[in-house]
């Protein structure tokens, strides 16, 4: 059987799966039970947790059985007494500790990618791969692996010319020159789960979709049903003019000339031209004659034809469907280039995870999903090498419709043979569409895939909140959800069907207290900054009180203004590094060195009175040096934002590490950047997290503010097929568009999945406010911008609340039109602030504060950085670093300076190159001041010496300096110096020691690959610089 268990929040789900899979371990007889039983939750966190309870429990049964939550459920029912009990539990958590890698607890990618290793085979892959996780990193190679092999030959034409309307009219829209940027996110899109799953759940084939045949078939189509729209709508058009005539009426005489216009208007249109849709006006009054004529012009109705009407008509009629189709036609044909390069698209990522030996985590699971596919149960347990005859399932709402495909055998099979499973989950904590999850399936497919086989409970008690809180919440939401089911209006009532069971009964003692506070947008911070003063005159300490917000820059803007105001915070997402003035200034200092035809950054650098370095040694000195003369620019600011600084720092070495010292690939790494500053969870500090963050948690004091910010809908990108059928477009687009869908979207044949996509929003954002506002313990704050428009509304009793449009109204339509029968009271306005209203339902409670020993010591941040001079520099040839006279360096070891003069000559391309070269290992510590000159000296005299022989000639075709060369048996050689000039080819090798005949054999292999590549006249030479001795080899 299933048992399918919906748990609302602080439900205690925890509890009841840590009681079913104990359950199901002491009714075994099989002392290695935990081995068949699977677990899966979806974070680590939650994995841990459900862990960590288990074994507790177990302990607490095999050491104190009557002290343990679960007692009653076990004796007399399962064990006739304490001592049995006691001892089967300990024995089973001994096995387990001594098997701990068989726990079988995991999250459900963890799980999958188990599944996915025993199948390496299958799938092509060495056993040795790995995930990937960043999927845009492989789609940003891929993008630039399908530019790079555009060479403008005709068969690029048509992406070529896509790509170049496309950066001109962002460049019109004042976009900038976003050519990259425009790639990738259709290619995103393209390989997006989305994508995917509504490929294969139309089945459609991509190959065939995409191909050029297809795509083709597609413009023309779309282009012929627009150029036959603009043609009968203009010929419509003229129809009427001639009826009008025909009728002796000037059209113009119609009220305010509406059919004058209209006629004026679409007579005229030109064959490329956008057909705009009627006006109100027009639709009003054009289909009843009556409407037509202003009073003094009303006697020319009786003059109105049924030839004249018929006209009329027939004009209108194009707007209805024939103009969805044509509107269709257009959006599809935008499309068809971009189209063009998903199959090389497809090609160039499949060969990028084949080179770099990975799966994308988003691929995966379609993977899964196509080898499990009609493969046996048993079969796959086989691979696995273990056999699962429990699941039980967590937080079920999140799961995504392949995933649920990859279960789905596993868990039919366990129920054909009579094993218990459990599914827990609740619809209305849903809130990871954009993940592709589908709580249609916890709330439909699921029992209807099991039917007679599923049992369904519900947990109807809350333990986590006051009481207050929990009516306040049974009492809001139902009424919100019937709201919103009235507001989109098609009487399905979907959300009061998921908010059926939203009403809890209260389990803790204590009442609580809900505030909503009401203000005007530029005083929320600050009503924030007077509710975390509030908890702590209340006995409540910092790390009591959440803050939680629906975006991340929200978070950031909270976090900046608490820091200010001296209260400590900890947050995992909202301080993000480049939100710090200091950051900025830093990064536009570096692009004024990138680019010294930045303007802007250049006058950033003159307004702070900056000296820019002339020259680095790497970009991380750079940015210590520029640092440095930040900090005496404006110190105060500095000294508030060293952890983003240092953060900053962290992400520059790091990218140094693998990526080089390249300023301008990290300038095009850092753009967009939104990391953010890593905080510890532990301290007496507020917490700010986002709602999808604060999901599974819960706090004594939480704040939630910026409800104006929780809309209804808003455009969303979707994939749709569109509803072609009986329209000119079946034949021709049978495919899956990428759509804005908006309230545009209903003059096109994309409006099913708008209105559907409507529906679907309200859904993920009253989720969103639920799981918000089920989070805290004892005392609950929402915070929003007054909504003066309903405010009017409600005063004047003009207010309709399904015109509603974020949750800021909902909320202060509730505290006027339904509060009072819950017992929300209105408080005092505040003199202070008159544009403000609040509402309290109970009293603040009195926290009572914990008595701390384990007190953190606050310790301030400091940036520390010295210049690159007086450093000190570490090297592993110390062994010859000092003379037994006392010398050291360069002045020691022959060897040493042997060494640091092939640095010199290796960033010296012609003679004037030298004294750079000597400076720059004079920073590096290389060289002394006093050695540099000595060694500029000897060098300068040794490239005289060998004027005659071109070898540092300014007329030279190509220099090469330890440039690499590969032989045709793949061998790599570096030779120290390559001139090419005329068709000839001067090989110099540098030495500083003695002579070795393997140095003569080393040249001549040189020569002659230069020779194998086509050069007749190759020279090769030895030059001991240290002498000035030169040997030619050839």
């Amino acid at each position: 059987m299933i048992e399918i268990l919906k748990a609302s929040a602080g439900s205690g789900k925890t509890f009841m799966l840590a009681k079913k899979y104990i359950t199901l371990l002491l009714q075994s007889q099989d002392r290695f039970a935990y081995r068949h039983i699977l677990a899966v939750t979806f974070t680590n966190k939650a994995t841990e947790e459900m862990k960590s309870r288990i074994l507790k429990e177990l302990h607490v049964l095999a050491t104190a059985p009557q002290t343990s939550d679960y007692y009653g459920d076990f004796v007399p029912g399962l064990y006739p007494d304490d001592h049995m009990l006691a001892e089967v539990a300990g024995t089973v958590l001994c096995n387990i500790l001594h098997d701990y890698g068989a726990f079988a607890v995991s999250t459900i990618d963890r799980f999958f990618q188990q599944t996915l290793k025993a199948f390496s085979k299958e799938i092509g892959q060495f056993a040795s791969y790995q995930v990937e996780l960043d999927r845009e990193s492989l789609i940003a190679e891929s993008v630039d692996r399908v530019l790079d092999s555009m060479t403008g030959d005709k068969k690029d034409e048509k992406k070529l010319k896509w790509l170049t309307d496309n950066t001109i009219s962002q460049i019109e829209e004042g976009e900038g020159y976003k050519l990259d940027f425009t790639l990738k996110n259709v290619a995103s899109r393209l390989k997006s789960e989305e994508h995917r799953s509504l490929i294969e759940s139309e089945k459609l084939n991509e190959n065939d979709l995409y191909s050029e045949e297809g795509l083709k078939k597609l413009s023309e189509g779309c282009e012929k049903v627009c150029q036959d729209y603009v043609v009968a709508v203009r010929d419509a058009a003229l129809a009427m003019k001639k009826a009008f005539v025909a009728a002796a009426i000037d059209p113009s005489d119609t009220s305010s000339h509406f059919m004058d216009k209209a006629i004026e208007k679409y007579k005229a249109l030109k064959d490329k031209d956008f057909v705009p849709p009627l006006t109100d006006s027009f639709r009003k009054n054009a289909d009843n004659p009556e409407k037509w004529f202003p009073k003094k012009n009303w006697h020319l109705k009786d003059s109105v034809t049924p030839a004249l009407v018929a006209a009329v008509n027939g004009f209108t009629s194009l707007f209805d469907k024939d103009y969805k189709v044509y509107n269709t036609a257009l959006l599809l044909q935008a499309q068809v280039y971009g189209f063009g390069i998903a199959n090389e698209l497809h090609r160039e990522f499949e060969a990028l995870l084949k080179e770099k030996n990975v799966l994308s985590l988003d691929d995966s699971n379609t993977i899964l999903k196509n080898i499990i596919d009609g493969t046996d149960t048993p079969f796959i347990y086989e691979k696995l090498g273990v056999r699962y005859e429990h699941f039980l399932l967590d937080e079920f709402q999140d799961t995504s419709r392949v995933q649920w495909d990859n279960f789905r055998p596993l868990l039919k099979n366990s129920i054909d043979s009579g094993f218990y499973n459990l599914i827990v989950g609740d619809v209305k904590q849903s809130i990871y569409r954009f993940r592709n999850s589908d709580w249609k399936l916890l709330r439909d497919e699921v029992p209807a895939a099991f039917d007679r086989q599923v049992k369904l409970d519900t947990l109807d008690t809350n333990w986590r909140s006051y009481g207050n809180i929990v009516r306040f919440n049974n009492s809001f939401f139902t009424e919100v959800s019937d709201v919103l089911d009235r507001k989109y209006g098609d009487g399905s009532k979907v959300l009061a069907g998921i908010y059926e069971d939203v009403e809890q009964e209260v389990a803790k003692k204590g009442n609580g207290a809900v505030k909503l506070t009401f203000c005007s947008r530029e005083k929320e911070l600050q009503a924030i900054l007077d509710s975390v003063n509030n908890a702590l005159a209340n006995g409540y300490s910092y790390k009591d009180v959440a803050v939680l917000v629906r975006w991340n820059r929200d978070g950031a803007e909270v976090a900046s203004y608490l820091m200010a105001n001296k209260v400590r915070v900890v947050t995992d997402d909202s301080l993000m590094i480049s939100s710090s003035l200091t950051v900025r200034r830093l990064v536009s200092l570096l692009s004024s060195i990138d680019n010294p035809d930045d303007s802007m950054a250049k006058y950033l650098a003159v307004h702070l009175d900056v000296e820019i370095p002339q020259s680095y040694a790497s970009i991380i000195d750079l940015c210590e040096d520029l640092l440095r003369k930040l900090k005496e620019y404006d110190k105060e600011s500095f000294d508030a934002e060293v952890l983003y600084i240092q953060s900053f720092m962290d992400v520059l070495r790091d990218f140094v590490s693998t990526d080089g010292n390249n300023l301008h690939a990290f300038l095009k790494e850092w753009d967009g950047n939104t990391r953010c500053i890593s905080s510890p969870s532990v301290g007496d500090a507020v917490r700010i997290m986002t709602v999808h963050k604060s999901k599974g948690l819960d706090f004594p004091y939480v704040i939630v503010p910026f409800m104006e910010g929780v809309g209804l809908s808003r455009y969303e990108k979707k994939w749709c097929r569109p509803d072609v059928a009986g329209t000119e477009l079946e034949d021709v687009a049978q495919g899956i568009y990428d759509v804005n869908l908006s309230s545009k979207s209903e003059n096109t044949l994309f409006a099913r999945h708008y209105r559907d996509e409507v529906q679907m929003q309200f859904v993920d954002n009253i989720n969103v406010v639920y799981v918000a506002l089920t989070r805290a313990k004892e005392f609950m704050e929402v915070i929003a911008a007054l909504p003066e428009d309903v405010k009017d509304a409600i005063e004047d009793k003009s207010f309709n609340e399904t015109a509603v449009k974020d949750f800021s109204q909902l909320l202060y339509w509730y505290a006027h039109a339904k509060g009072a029968g819950l017992g929300l009271e209105p408080e005092a306005l505040d003199a202070d602030n008159p544009d403000s209203e609040s509402f309290m339902y109970g009293q603040m409670p009195q926290h009572e504060k914990e008595c701390r020993t384990d007190a953190l010591l606050s310790v301030p941040a400091h940036f520390c950085s010295w210049p690159e001079r007086g450093r000190l520099r570490f090297s592993p040839d110390s062994f010859d670093f000092f003379a037994e006279d006392g010398a050291a360096g360069v002045d020691a070891s022959h060897r040493i300076k042997g060494i640091v003069l092939h640095d010199i000559l290796s960033h010296v391309t012609v003679r004037e190159d030298l004294e750079e070269a000597v400076r720059m290992a004079v920073i590096s510590g290389q060289l002394s001041e006093d050695q540099a000159a000595e060694t500029q000296m000897l060098l300068e005299t040794r490239i005289d010496s060998v004027a005659a022989r071109g070898w540092f000639c300014k007329s030279s075709d190509r220099v090469l300096n330890e440039a690499s060369i590969i032989d045709s048996d793949g061998h790599v050689y570096r030779p120290d110096r390559v001139v090419v000039s005329g068709g000839k080819v001067a090989v110099v090798d540098y030495k500083f020691g003695e002579h070795n005949p393997k140095y003569e054999r080393q040249l001549l292999k040189y020569a002659d690959i230069w020779r194998r590549m086509g050069y007749k006249e190759v020279t090769a030479s030895l030059w001991f610089v240290h002498t000035g001795e030169i040997v030619d080899v050839i």
